[in-house]
């Protein structure tokens, strides 16, 4: 009779942990690029697509949607983006819902987010992060394509992944790694984990003038990189010998100094940024509620980085759909070809560019070797594509 008992406690309780590990909310997710976009209603609204950001201290509604939705702002405020400051309205008090899971009494931002979408190359209602992370655990899970959402009271990591301690600065979190440089110096340090930025790794400028940086990572390029704030600051793109966290590593990366003058990419404690191109080789548990992360390798671990081979860099017009030459690179292939800032991009291999989309264009023109047809300003061009680095 106990051992009859026994075994009834023991399913009973088996049970009752699978009923605990049951995620509030199973939500879908798209990769444009290197960024993740997620459903979110904000006060009862229709879904509006979200950018999920880990390295957003503040949920962000762009303030053209807000006004569509009769949102208010109680006053208005600074904050600090990742390359400066970006002025804006703050409204405290609004209900979140992503999924099932509901997030109460948030503090939302307002600002302009249009030069961000004709960076990226898409509509971008809002920006969110900590707010997420901080109420719930969330599961990023790039070989599904879904997030997870779990109470933190209920959760318990059963995988095998690699556990990091989350450390939050500027409520972001970091981690520490390794960057061997071309001439064969190697620097551990601390670096911010943000899905948000659109790079692999990105060394802040503090890091990169101490450094001296730019005469350590091989053949380089310039070019412009824009974040919440309108403007835009010049990067240098160049590769390292490796880059190793957590028994991880990647060899012959390409990676970003940066020389913002301000902002996250500016800080002097941090390194840099991990990005989107690297954590999307992960499936990642994001667990703010008892400090820890958990890394896996995604399907994706393996394939190589996109570089860009063509000397272009994109951007969409203001009309949202017009693609832009944005700047042509020195000794490039479309400098060679004579394509010119500001010039049309009509096709490529006879596809409509701006039906393509800039992620998937961008993919197009980053592959080394091959010819593709282009045609700009309504001019045939065969681009011999080749790596920049």
């Amino acid at each position: 009779m106990k051992k009859k008992l026994g075994l009834f406690v023991a399913a009973f309780l088996g049970v009752a942990v699978l009923y605990a590990q049951s995620p509030v909310a199973t939500i879908p997710f798209e990769q444009y690029g290197d960024h993740m976009f997620i459903k979110v209603k904000v006060n009862g609204s229709k879904e509006l697509d979200y950018i999920f950001d880990t390295g957003d201290g503040l949920a962000i509604l762009d303030i053209s949607k807000a006004a569509e939705l009769g949102i208010s702002a109680d006053h208005d405020e600074t904050i600090t983006s990742a390359e400066g400051t970006i002025s804006g309205k703050k409204v405290k008090h609004n209900e979140f819902l992503i999924g099932e899971a509901p997030i109460h009494d948030v503090e939302l931002y307002e600002t302009d987010l249009s030069h961000l979408e004709i960076s990226i190359g898409r509509d971008i209602d809002g920006i969110i992060g900590y707010d997420l992370l901080k109420n719930y655990v969330v599961d990023v899970n790039y070989d599904e394509m879904k997030i997870k959402l779990y109470k933190p009271s209920e959760y318990t990591y059963m995988g095998t992944g690699k556990s990091f301690d989350i450390k939050l600065t500027s409520y972001i979190p970091h981690i520490t790694a390794t960057t061997e440089f071309a001439n064969g110096e190697k620097i551990t340090s601390e670096f911010f984990v943000d899905t948000g930025a659109k790079t692999t790794v990105d060394f802040n400028t503090p890091f990169v003038e101490k450094n001296d940086l730019v005469n350590k990572i091989g053949d380089s390029y310039i070019y412009l990189v824009a974040g919440i704030g309108s403007k835009e600051y010049e990067h240098h793109k160049g590769k390292v010998n490796s880059f190793s966290f957590g028994g991880f590593e990647f060899s012959d990366i390409p990676v970003g100094l940066s020389h913002a003058k301000s902002g996250i990419q500016n800080h002097k404690k941090m390194s840099g940024i991990i990005g989107g191109a690297v954590l999307k080789k992960f499936n990642i548990v994001y667990d703010y509620h008892s400090k820890k992360m958990y890394w896996e390798k995604s399907g994706d671990f393996a394939k190589e980085f996109e570089i860009n081979a063509s000397g272009l860099e994109l951007q969409l017009a203001k009309d949202k759909y017009t693609v832009l030459v944005h700047k042509v690179f020195k000794d490039s292939p479309a400098q060679a070809a004579g394509v010119k800032l500001n010039a049309v991009l009509n096709s490529v291999d006879g596809k409509d560019a701006s039906k393509l989309g800039l992620a998937k264009l961008r993919t197009m023109l980053s592959q080394s070797g091959k010819t593709v047809d282009v045609e700009i300003d309504g001019k045939a061009i065969p681009l011999q594509l080749k790596s920049m680095l």
